[in-house]
C-alpha cells in the first residue's frame, strides 16, 4: 500500500513540474515570435525604402538626373495624362513604376539590360512596358493641340519679333538620328542621307517666336528633301493668309507657301555675287539670330538620350511615338524665351 501511495504522489508532482515546464517554454515561444515578428515588420519597411520606385526618390536633383522632371512636376505630369487604368491592363506591376521606366529610358538612354536588374525584372518585360508606355502616352498627348491660334503667337512674341516680323507664325527646321544599317538594300537607300552620310531618320519641328513647340512631323527616311517633308508634314494646312514661315536655306518652299497668300522668309542666297551687300549680310545676320530658337528647341530634344547613338533595328516601329513624346514634353519644361 504505501509502495502505490508514494508511486502516485511522485506521478503527481512529476505531472506538475511538467505542465509548468511547457507553460514557461510556450510563454517564451509567444515572445520569441513577437519579437521575430517585429524585426519582420521593420525589415519589410526598410526593405520598400530601398525599392527602386519613385515614392523612395526623395531629391529633386536625382529625380532630375533620372527622368527631367522634378519630384512634383513627375507626379503631376502623371496625373495630367490620366494613364493610371491603361497601365494596369495585363499586368500585375504598378502603372506608376511602368511609368518611372518609361521616363529613366528615355531621359538616360540606358539599355533594357540594366534597367532590368534595377526595377528587379526580366529584359523582355522591361521591352514590353517600355513600348506600352509609349503607345499609350502617345495616343493620349495626340489629342492635345499645341498650334496656337495667331492672336496668342501675336500675345507671347518677343520683342525682336514685333519690328518687322509680326507676321512670323512659326520657325521650322529639320533634325535626323542615326539607325542601324537596315539588312535591306531597298531600306539603306531610302534611309541614307547625305548631309550625315549615314543611315537616318528624317523630323521636322516647328516653334513659335517665343520658343515653344507648336508642330511635330513625323519621322521618314532620311533621303528625303526639306522640301518634300514640309509638304508630307501637312504644316500647310495649319496656316492662315498672311502668315509667315521664317526656315533655312534647304526649305525651296517659296512658291507653294505664296499659293496660299503665306510667305517664306529664310537667308538670302549669295547666287552669282561674290559676296552679300551690306543690307543682305545685315538681314542674313539677323534673320540668323532669330533662327537660333528653333536648335536650341532641337537640342532639347536630343537631351532626351534615348536618340543618342544610333538608334536600334527593333526599335524603328516605336521611334515616331518616342520623338512626338519628347518633343512634346520639351514644352513642359522653362521656356527657351522669357516675354516680358
Amino acid at each position: 500500500m504505501e509502495r502505490a501511495e508514494i508511486s502516485t504522489t511522485m506521478e503527481k508532482e512529476s505531472s506538475k513540474v511538467s505542465v509548468g515546464t511547457q507553460t514557461v517554454s510556450f510563454s517564451e515561444v509567444i515572445d520569441l515570435l513577437a519579437e521575430q515578428d517585429a524585426e519582420l515588420k521593420d525589415l519589410k519597411i526598410m526593405l520598400e525604402e530601398k525599392k527602386f520606385v519613385p515614392e523612395n526618390i526623395k531629391d529633386d536633383t536625382k529625380m532630375k538626373a533620372l527622368t527631367g522632371f522634378t519630384r512634383e512636376r513627375f507626379f503631376d505630369f502623371f496625373e495630367f495624362l490620366i494613364i493610371e487604368t491603361d497601365l494596369q491592363k495585363n499586368t500585375n506591376r504598378r502603372p506608376i513604376d511602368r511609368f518611372f521606366l518609361f521616363f529613366i529610358k528615355l531621359r538616360t538612354g540606358i539599355s533594357n539590360e540594366f534597367l532590368s536588374v534595377l526595377f528587379e525584372i526580366s529584359d523582355s518585360t522591361v521591352s514590353r512596358d517600355f513600348n506600352y508606355v509609349t503607345a499609350i502616352m502617345y495616343a493620349k498627348l495626340k489629342l492635345v493641340d499645341i498650334f496656337p491660334s495667331k492672336s496668342m503667337v501675336i500675345e507671347y512674341m518677343p520683342l525682336p519679333f514685333r519690328f518687322g516680323n509680326k507676321d512670323v507664325r512659326i520657325i521650322v527646321d529639320c533634325t535626323e538620328f542615326p539607325i542601324q544599317k537596315p539588312s535591306s538594300p531597298m531600306e539603306q537607300q531610302l534611309t541614307f542621307s547625305r548631309y550625315k552620310n549615314t543611315n537616318t531618320l528624317k523630323g521636322m519641328i516647328g516653334i513659335t517666336p517665343n520658343g515653344a513647340i507648336s508642330f511635330i512631323s513625323p519621322l521618314y527616311c532620311g533621303s528625303i528633301s526639306d522640301k518634300q517633308l514640309f509638304l508630307k508634314s501637312k504644316l500647310m494646312d495649319r496656316l492662315e493668309p498672311n502668315d509667315v514661315v521664317m526656315a533655312d536655306k534647304g526649305f525651296l518652299i517659296s512658291e507653294e507657301l505664296e499659293s496660299i497668300g503665306c510667305k517664306l522668309q529664310c537667308p538670302i542666297f549669295l547666287k552669282d555675287k561674290i559676296q552679300f551687300e551690306l543690307a543682305e549680310m545685315v538681314s542674313n545676320s539677323q534673320l540668323s539670330n532669330m533662327r537660333v530658337t528653333v536648335e536650341r528647341a532641337i537640342s532639347r530634344v536630343k537631351q532626351y538620350k534615348y536618340f543618342e547613338g544610333a538608334l536600334p533595328y527593333r526599335c524603328l516601329p516605336h521611334v515616331h511615338m518616342v520623338f512626338f513624346i519628347a518633343c512634346m514634353l520639351c514644352n513642359f519644361h522653362a521656356p527657351l524665351i522669357q516675354v516680358t
